[in-house]
């Protein structure tokens, strides 16, 4: 016989075996202009949406669902200054100080950037070169992927994306060497690319998830970003002064996260505080192994002022 107790942890962040977001995104269905919506969701949440990376697209994508008709404005907006970034996004990929480790060795004009002979040139986006691919899903310098085909630096983009993670980053001298050593002598598109697009949180972020070809075909006059319902959720820019629905991102305050825990050949008494304690204190190391930032955890009492509530034994199978 096997006895399963069930308990109610109380988290900000995380716990074993589940991630819990610091942030929840959520959508306002009422038409705002884009000032309108920021000024709207610095006032009740955190400020309008910024998205750090794909599982955070995903996220809002269902969120929205199939709520709106037309756009939905997120907090991507048209800034004075060109900034270049990397194409691969989200905050795990990157040390501090390796977003800028970019060794140029010559740059004009140019919307984004390949690598040649140890360091990196400006290019047009549609020049055609190999794409130099990363896969996060590998290790070491199966992580690397130089690939045949010539094409565009957006199709080189897309195919990294498809078949692997995305282009290459290049934030180390360890990087440079690799992509050096697997170059060939080959000009190599890598990830670098920059715009004047900014976040109204001042965030970082470098992820985008333009339309097809939106880096081409944006109007001088459509300086704010929304999801586009025509494009599956896809982005593009609109005049700022249209009325839309919109996404906030907001404060997660307290998240229940149920866990249960096998008593089996245990004499513990789960009523005891000091085990109550020492359960919370190893979930929270064995959390804060996969988070940064401030962790708070509790338990949640019952009304019965007890945390634990005892389900019916089960056999085993």
């Amino acid at each position: 016989m096997k006895s399963i107790i069930t308990l109610m942890l109380l988290s900000e962040l995380c716990s074993v075996g589940l991630c819990v977001y610091e942030h929840q995104y959520v959508f306002y269905n009422t038409p705002k202009t884009w000032v309108e919506a920021q000024s709207y969701c610095r006032e009740s949440c955190i400020d309008l949406a910024t998205i750090d990376d794909m599982n955070e697209m995903e996220r809002v994508l269902k969120t929205v669902g199939n709520g709106y008709s037309d756009a939905v404005w997120i907090g991507l907006h048209l800034g004075s200054t060109q900034r270049w970034h990397w194409s691969l996004a989200g905050k795990e990929f990157y040390k501090e100080g390796e977003r800028n480790h970019i060794k140029w060795t010559i740059t004009h004009n140019h919307p984004c950037g390949y690598y040649y002979k140890g360091g990196l040139y400006g290019s047009y986006f549609t020049t055609i070169r190999n794409p130099f691919c990363f896969d996060k899903t590998k290790q070491g310098v199966d992580q690397y992927i130089p690939i045949e085909e010539r094409m565009d630096w957006l199709d080189s983009r897309d195919h990294c994306r498809k078949k692997y993670t995305d282009l290459v980053s290049l934030r180390n001298d360890a990087e440079y060497q690799i992509v050096q050593n697997m170059s060939q002598g080959k000009e190599l598109f890598v990830g670098l690319f920059r715009d004047s697009w900014e976040w109204s949180d001042m965030s970082d972020s470098s992820f985008r998830y333009w339309r097809y070809r939106q880096e081409y075909i944006r109007k001088s006059s459509e300086d704010c970003v929304a999801l586009l319902k025509t494009q599956s959720g896809k982005w593009g820019s609109k005049i700022c002064t249209e009325a839309h629905p919109f996404l906030c991102k907001c404060k997660n305050n307290l998240r229940f996260i149920k866990l249960r825990i096998s008593q089996s050949g245990s004499t513990l008494d789960l009523n005891d505080h000091a085990v109550q304690n020492s359960i919370l204190e190893q979930i929270r190391l064995k959390a804060s192994e996969n988070i940064t930032g401030n962790l708070t955890l509790r338990w949640k009492t019952n009304s019965d002022g007890k945390v634990f509530t005892k389900e019916p034994a089960v056999d085993d199978p």
